[in-house]
């Protein structure tokens, strides 16, 4: 209860309606934001006297429609389950007894519902994101649902392969310049990464990794060669200095033979 208060009625001053909410007046100097359905709820007009218990019920109705306003934005927006919107109430500060009552609301309404959330994120999310079934299930618990409606998903394999080959496809892409051998490496530890079984994985990148062009993996091994060079000239010598490069170039995944072979031609 405010300070203001006395026990005392207090007399509605003036009334001032805005873009989204009510602005109330009262006797006593205090200010209330109202929202148009609290405003509404309780019938306020100028002049009413309030005693109060009436503005107690007033600012707990109020605050009890501020949190499921703010609710109501986030799920409209995107896909949420229960404890996501339980933890952002929270961090607005709303007690429990009002996220509680909001839970509630939004759930009769059927805007909250964990079973559907758990598909959609595990069937629409996961198709765009490009997500496996391990990275699925963690990212499920870590949103809070239930063990018993992760328990019911279903994960096919023919949709998990087609995930990983789409995701394959986009990193082989990106390592264009990778020689072969150390690509389809760096593909299928990024699929493990992203959740994908390690058949899946294994599988999507044997089967999406495109051979490297001859000539850019050539000016690749050349260039890592000197690079190579430079960098253990300046310790090593003789065998070591051949042994330190050979094991650079194979680390990088360059194939034995073009690395011997390159290694002969500059008489390493």
């Amino acid at each position: 209860m405010s300070e203001k208060r006395t026990g005392e009625p207090v007399t509605v001053v003036s009334v001032k309606a805005k873009a989204r909410e009510v602005k109330v007046l009262l006797s006593n100097g205090e200010k209330l934001s109202l929202s148009v359905d609290s405003f509404t709820e309780f019938h306020i007009y100028a002049g009413k006297e309030l005693s109060d218990k009436e503005l107690d019920a007033i600012m707990a109705y109020s605050r009890q429609d501020e949190a499921y306003d703010r609710a109501l934005r986030y799920v409209v927006r995107d896909v949420y389950s229960v404890a996501e919107i339980e933890r952002k109430l929270r961090d607005k500060e709303f007690p429990e007894d009002i996220i509680k009552e909001v839970i509630a609301r939004l759930t009769k309404a059927g805007l909250l519902d964990d079973v559907h959330f758990a598909k959609v994120y595990a069937e629409d999310v996961a198709d765009l994101r490009l997500l496996g079934r391990h990275r699925i299930l963690a990212d499920l618990r870590e949103k809070g649902v239930s063990q018993t409606i992760i328990a019911t998903l279903t994960f096919p394999r023919e949709d998990e392969l087609d995930k990983a080959l789409r995701y394959a496809a986009t990193l082989d892409r990106r390592y264009y310049r990778t020689p072969y051998g150390k690509k389809i490496i760096k593909i299928n530890r990024a699929l493990l990464e992203r959740g994908f079984d390690e058949d899946v994985a294994h599988e999507a990148s044997q089967a999406s990794t495109k051979p490297s062009d001859p000539d850019v993996e050539q000016a690749e091994l050349e260039r890592a060669f000197r690079a190579a060079q430079v960098k253990y000239s300046r310790k090593y010598e003789g065998f070591e200095l051949s042994k330190r490069i050979f094991a650079s170039l194979a680390r990088k995944g360059f194939p034995y033979d073009e690395i011997k072979a390159i290694m002969e031609a500059n008489d390493l």
